[in-house]
């Protein structure tokens, strides 16, 4: 049966014949809900796939050649938000850890995950500061401005410097309204709960324009992808940062801030056209309680259907495994994903 699904997926995702015949035989971790940052199975040296898992906001993990590579760290989250699985405590293994911004919703475990795992923790001058109050130890701290390359196990990481999106003055207390309206109030513990987490977290007006990074990953068999966790106007950085990569294998783009489709896809899409992704993935479209709602992606995968046909998509669960080809003629293929 399992065999069956998998060339139904392949079908579906326009995967070649050698990658469906590739995904009889893949890694245990194409086949496990469980993250691997919590111990849950990678693919083995050697293996030319790679795991990717969305955790939830922008976390994503990559799990290669027995390396797991984390992106954002925001796991025990507001009140009443959707269930993600593990909690911060269960993350035992990184091999870096690859932070967006020093909002809350970016960071506020990056503490208790940095000392569990070890890994060095990358992000810009704010997001090094807001790290180290919630109590990463200094000496995991690695600065990056833009613009910067620099190696972890495997992996080659381009740095460049993003901007934060913005949204129009009083959105957020519109949607906060829509929950009044369509469910009921917090319980004062709950409204504690919210309050906690989003203290953990950094306000500062310059997150906008000064500390928001965008991320290039590159692996030896040229396989590359790209991570843009808050879809702000594309920077001179992040046009540098697709000249040195060119077309990449995966590109994972925020889609969260506007309810409009027709609004938030002039956000997102530039980045699409930008770095002309075999497979895109979104992020950032599942809710904040109280403050953002869930986002429907059929208007979004639509657009790219009909104006970029080449472009795969996914629409990702929480710690689902989407397994891709890393090397060879299937390089950036999708050989599985199990809901």
């Amino acid at each position: 049966m399992r065999n069956i699904a998998l060339s139904m997926l392949a079908v579906c995702l326009g995967v070649s014949g050698a990658a469906s015949a590739a995904a009889r035989s893949l890694p245990a971790a194409c086949d496990s809900h469980d993250a691997a940052i919590t111990g849950g199975p990678l693919p083995p040296s050697g293996s030319d796939t790679l795991v990717i898992r969305w955790l939830a906001n922008t976390n994503f993990e990559f799990g290669y050649n027995g390396k797991v590579y984390l992106f954002d760290s925001y796991f025990d989250r507001k009140a009443r938000n959707h269930k993600l699985g593990f909690k911060a405590a269960d993350v035992k293994k990184a091999e870096a850890i690859f932070v967006s911004h020093a909002h809350f919703d970016h960071i506020s475990d990056i503490g208790p995950v940095a000392k569990q795992t070890g890994a060095p923790v990358v992000g810009s001058p704010i997001t090094a500061q807001t790290a180290i109050k919630l109590g990463v130890p200094k000496k995991q701290i690695v600065v990056a401005k833009g613009g910067e390359t620099m190696k972890f196990g495997d992996a080659t990481l381009e740095v460049a410097l993003a901007r934060h999106s913005t949204i129009q003055r009083g959105l957020i207390d519109f949607y906060g309204q829509v929950y009044n309206q369509d469910a009921r109030p917090n319980t004062a513990e709950e409204r504690a709960q919210t309050a906690e987490v989003q203290s953990r977290g950094t306000l500062d007006p310059k997150v906008i324009d000064e500390g928001t990074l965008a991320y290039g990953f590159t692996l030896p068999s040229g396989f590359k992808a790209v991570l843009v966790s808050s879809a702000g106007p594309v920077t001179d950085g992040v046009r540098e940062l697709a000249r040195k990569l060119g077309p990449v294998d995966v590109a994972i783009v925020a889609y969260q801030g506007h309810a409009v489709a027709e609004t938030q896809i002039s956000y997102t899409w530039p980045f699409i056209e930008l770095f002309e992704p075999k497979l895109f993935l979104p992020a950032h479209h599942d809710a904040s309680f109280g403050a953002r709602v869930d986002l429907g992606l059929e208007p979004l995968f639509t657009k790219l259907r009909d104006e970029m046909p080449n472009v795969r998509f996914i629409a990702p669960l929480y710690r689902s495994p989407i397994c891709v080809s890393t090397s060879g003629p299937d390089k950036g293929t999708v050989t599985s994903f199990r809901y």
